[in-house]
């Protein structure tokens, strides 16, 4: 019982940890986490992706990820465009208003993890790495537990 009231303490410190930050990080830059996170892809691409990649590779749910595009596409920071060939796909890439974002940005971002980190040791970073690949790893064996049970039923 102690154990698992330990446990969800810890949970809900991580959920308030994630949360601070996020609102540091938009206080600093300006940008919400989840634009950032996109641009921040976007500037590493070479040409367009596609929606559903892109997706993929900010670990964003594909409606949330089709409303910030929409309203940074409003913002003139991305452009998106229909494939010619399979109008299902939509492809996406940081326009000249959103690199010259991303080029502002950068060393801001910076400087702000370097005071997040500033206390931070190295093998502390690398502790909470290692815990933090364990919670996920527990967190797909807790997803793949309950598809099992939701397909025995």
């Amino acid at each position: 019982m102690e154990l698992e009231r330990q446990s969800v303490a810890v949970l809900q410190q991580f959920g308030r940890t994630y949360r601070a930050y996020a609102a540091a990080f938009e206080q600093r830059l300006g940008l919400p986490l989840p634009r950032w996170r996109i641009l921040h892809a976007l500037h590493h691409q070479e040409g367009a992706i596609g929606q559903k990649a892109l997706a993929d590779l900010v670990g964003m749910d594909p409606g949330a990820l089709t409303r910030q595009l929409k309203a940074m596409q409003e913002l003139g920071w991305v452009e998106r465009s229909t494939s010619e060939r399979d109008n299902r796909v939509t492809h996406v890439t940081l326009s000249r208003t959103g690199q010259q974002v991303v080029a502002h940005a950068m060393p801001l971002r910076s400087a702000f993890l370097e005071d997040v980190l500033a206390e931070v040791s190295p093998s502390t970073m690398r502790e909470l790495s290692r815990g933090l690949a364990r919670l996920e790893a527990g967190i797909a064996y807790a997803q793949a537990h309950a598809a099992q049970a939701a397909d025995a039923a």
